[in-house]
């Protein structure tokens, strides 16, 4: 927690402090606003450079305590104001604790998304991999742009955190970065009414719905296009006198774009700039003033020439990344990974609605429509008109430059949904969401700074602001409410292990989209992710979604490929071959050592199960007991059905057993805790948002073969909990602790055969 806090600060002040040195260089005058856009895309841009040169990480933390000293002494050289801090303190602070929502509504701080969009563990092995390379295993994408990354790796090397912490912080000092930065919109607003909108702006609905998946590189574009929208308002206001006080900020913010979003980020600030100017000739009269147009132009070569070689030095160093990139994306628009097909939905389950890039969408899961459509439809009319009088106003005050940066992401997203996957088509509907808001809340404000209550239009003005405000910050807090994120129970279970693997090769036969991360420094392959060494789940023995993995998932080839396997430690698994040894286990996990070549057996049709019964009235299965050979048979499992429970939720679940000793089992994912009493059973089991079939160990009972009572609870984490957090089950396993016994072959019929050997 320390960490992820620690960092956010972090790299909200020194976005701040690098941001104000440059625009107080550039000749920005006052307390510019447009300091926390610049700063944190300077940010991006010196520590990407910076942990590439020797010294790697510690080289980044120095550039960058020197380079915020630099632009502390540059601002007081000058006599330069900082941005008012009785205007950021509460904007950073009320938006730092509208996107703690997620952390305390679970009751742990930790990466978001997980379950969700699981991507995050390979941007948190490419961001480890800039502080030691050698860790790297596998390529996420050839020339994938590490700005972000490198930021969260220097902040980790700076703090002495983990990168999983201080990536957290680069998405929590997203949002409050763009609520300084609106801020700059609302110089006209009187206090506390530019504090709500700011806030409004820093966390919108869509902007709220890629926080908690850990998806970070769009609302950082986000918050850089807002840059550029406040320089050239900046400039516009007073006729660009001083053209280099908006050239090198946006010189410096299109070099932050590059390192955040590549190549096909310059899509929007092209498409701003060119629909602002097409506004400013067709609505600002500019055809009319040709001329002295030009010639001022021609006296601004000097800054064109300034802002040219600034962003020429900048991004010289992400050249080769760039092109690598567009080679491996085959040279796509605006795609982020090759390989995106125009039907990918990644973890949407279907195209996203235009209507919700209104940003008033009441469902606590951006992808699905809210239950009340009628009602869902109403509240979508409200922000389309509140939007269209925005516009109005803005172009009544003869403001082109948010208007033009409106028509640009609509053109955009319009073009992305015929040409790109749904997938990417979702992200252009997001990245607009900050400015969008910014815009609408600032109209309505603006129309209410001196209102005359006389008047019927400005009670409906506040009652439609009003209304406004509340559905959009009810919308953001039901997508942050109903956030997961992930619990560290299992994570630190599998680094206690990581000393036994002495990093040698190591099969995971559990499926976890993070175990490479959680292993770091480890070569660890899955059967079920892309690995260094292929494990392919074998053909006799075929896996699908919710099914747990052991080792008859994969075959003997495959297991002498490596030195170690990991398995969940649960009876209700297969029997390791003779050659595994256990040597060492967690609470949840066992590692087991190869000795020796691992000796060819085959198993029956398993359908995910620990083995199956031999029917030798089927025509397959009597022709295996007829060959020469033996199996390894053991008590069947017993299953008993499970239902889910909410937080607080408790289940009695009756069991009847034979007499014996029995180890149970619970295949479940869970938001929070869940305990099991009874049969004396008082077992506590962390959360787990792994993915769903991987069966996890509840303890041993005895039972004399009379029946006996489960108590399962979940457990609550506070008054914030949602009703999306579940305790989700498969059926309770059972497994007598009966030895398995080996047989021939032919005496095996009717029994429960864990593997077989052909002799």
């Amino acid at each position: 927690m320390i960490g992820t806090y620690a960092s956010a600060i972090l790299i909200s002040a020194a976005a701040v402090v690098l941001g104000r040195g440059i625009c107080v260089l550039s000749g920005c005058e006052g307390s510019s606003w447009l300091s926390p856009t610049v700063g944190f895309a300077a940010l991006m841009v010196l520590c990407d450079v910076a942990i590439s040169l020797p010294g790697r990480a510690w080289t980044a933390v120095a550039a960058t305590v020197l380079g915020c000293a630099a632009a502390v002494w540059i601002a007081a050289r000058r006599g330069a104001a900082w941005p008012s801090a009785g205007d950021a303190a509460p904007v950073a602070l009320v938006v730092l604790g509208f996107v703690s929502v997620p952390f305390l509504a679970n009751a742990r701080v930790g990466v978001l998304g997980v379950s969700l969009l699981n991507d995050t563990h390979w941007h948190l092995i490419l961001a480890e991999g800039l502080r030691r390379p050698a860790i790297k295993t596998i390529a996420y994408g050839t020339g994938y742009p590490l700005g972000p990354h490198a930021v969260a790796a220097t902040l980790a090397q700076g703090i002495g955190s983990d990168v999983d912490k201080t990536l957290t912080g680069v998405l929590m000092a997203t949002p409050v970065l763009t609520g300084l930065a609106a801020l700059g919109m609302l110089t006209d607003v009187s206090r506390p009414r530019r504090w709500l909108v700011a806030v409004l702006a820093a966390v919108p609905y869509l902007a709220a719905a890629w926080y908690i998946q850990s998806a970070f590189k769009e609302p950082i574009l986000s918050l850089l296009l807002l840059g550029l929208v406040l320089a050239l308002q900046a400039g516009r206001r007073e006729a660009f006198a001083r053209p280099a006080a908006v050239l090198v900020p946006a010189a410096v913010l299109t070099a932050g774009v590059l390192y955040d979003y590549s190549y096909p980020g310059l899509l929007w600030p092209i498409g701003i700039v060119g629909c602002w100017l097409a506004l400013e000739l067709v609505l600002g009269g500019a055809w009319r003033r040709a001329w002295s147009i030009a010639r001022g132009l021609q006296a601004s070569a000097p800054a064109f020439a300034l802002g040219g070689l600034v962003l020429v030095v900048l991004v010289a160093p992400e050249i080769s990344r760039i092109h690598a990139f567009w080679v491996s994306n085959g040279g796509t628009a605006a795609g982020t990974v090759g390989g995106i097909t125009t039907s990918a939905l990644a973890d949407l389950a279907g195209p996203l609605r235009a209507v919700e890039g209104l940003n008033i969408w009441l469902s606590g899961d951006f992808r699905f429509v809210p239950g009340d459509a009628l009602t869902a439809g109403v509240f979508v009319g409200l922000a389309l008109l509140v939007l269209v009088y925005a516009i109005a106003s803005s172009l009544k005050r003869r403001d082109l430059v948010w208007p033009g940066a409106m028509l640009a992401f609509a053109l955009i997203y319009v073009y992305l949904k015929h040409t790109q996957s749904p997938y990417v088509a979702a992200k252009a509907l997001m990245i607009p969401a900050p400015l969008l808001m910014l815009g609408s809340g600032a109209a309505l404000m603006r129309r209410l700074e001196r209102p005359d209550w006389r008047s019927g239009a400005t009670f409906a003005v506040a009652g439609i602001a009003v209304l406004f405000f509340f559905l959009s910050f009810y919308s953001s807090y039901l997508v942050l409410r109903n956030a997961f994120v992930d619990p560290d129970n299992h994570i630190n279970e599998l680094r206690s292990l990581r000393p036994l693997l002495h990093g040698r090769p190591t099969l995971a036969l559990f499926y976890d989209d993070y175990v490479q991360w959680e292993l770091l420094g480890v070569p660890v392959s899955s059967p079920l992710l892309a690995s260094p060494i292929s494990a392919p789940v074998q053909a006799a023995k075929p896996w699908s979604f919710g099914q747990p993995l052991d080792f008859d998932s994969v075959d003997a080839a495959t297991l002498n490929q490596f030195a170690y396997v990991i398995t969940t430690r649960t009876s209700a698994q297969s029997i390791p071959p003779p050659n595994f040894h256990l040597v060492g286990s967690s609470r949840s996990y066992e590692v087991w050592k190869r000795v020796g070549p691992t000796p060819p057996h085959r198993v029956l049709a398993e359908s995910g199960a620990p083995g199956a019964v031999l029917d030798c009235r089927t025509p397959g299965d009597r022709q295996i007991s007829r060959e020469r050979g033996y199996a390894v048979v053991r008590p069947e499992p017993r299953y008993f059905n499970l239902s889910p429970l909410v937080p607080g939720g408790s289940e009695q679940v009756a069991l009847t057993l034979p007499a014996g000793e029995w180890d149970m089992s619970i295949p479940f994912t869970s938001d929070q805790a869940l305990t099991v009493r009874g049969a004396g059973l008082d077992t506590w089991l962390p959360p787990n948002l792994d993915r769903t079939g991987e069966i996890w160990p509840v303890g041993r009972i005895r039972t004399t073969g009379s029946p006996i009572t489960l108590t399962l609870t979940m457990s609550h984490p506070g008054l914030l909990s949602s009703s999306s957090q579940f305790f989700t089950p498969q059926p309770m396993v059972a497994v007598s602790v009966a030895p398995a016994r080996t047989v021939p072959l032919h005496a095996a019929c009717g029994r429960y055969v864990d593997w077989y050997v052909v002799t």
